[in-house]
């Protein structure tokens, strides 16, 4: 009978550093879908029978614009976030039991 060996126990993934490139990436393309939907919200608006200042349109964009930037800095930073919990309970995938 041989003596069991050391239990080798799973290791959390190594905790990595925050990818600021990533984050930057992320902004630039909620800053750019956020300004295309805020260029489609400005001509619907341009559209219809109300009038509205061309000014407040274009404040319209740039709002629209900034919300989606931010939602796309915080969804990556999120991610990287959560990848880099060291934490092995935070990884392991339990399934739903119907």
């Amino acid at each position: 009978m041989t003596a069991p060996g050391p239990q080798q126990e799973s290791q959390p993934p190594s905790p990595r550093p925050m990818n600021g490139r990533k984050v930057v990436l992320a902004l630039l393309v909620g800053l750019a879908i956020g300004w295309c939907i805020g260029i489609f919200l400005e001509s619907i608006v341009a559209n219809t029978p109300n009038d509205i200042d061309p000014v407040e349109l274009r404040w319209l964009r740039r709002l629209v614009a900034a919300a989606g930037g931010l939602c796309g800095l915080a969804i990556e930073a999120m991610r990287q976030l959560q990848a880099s919990n060291p934490d092995p309970a935070y990884h392991r995938r339990s399934r739903l039991k119907r």
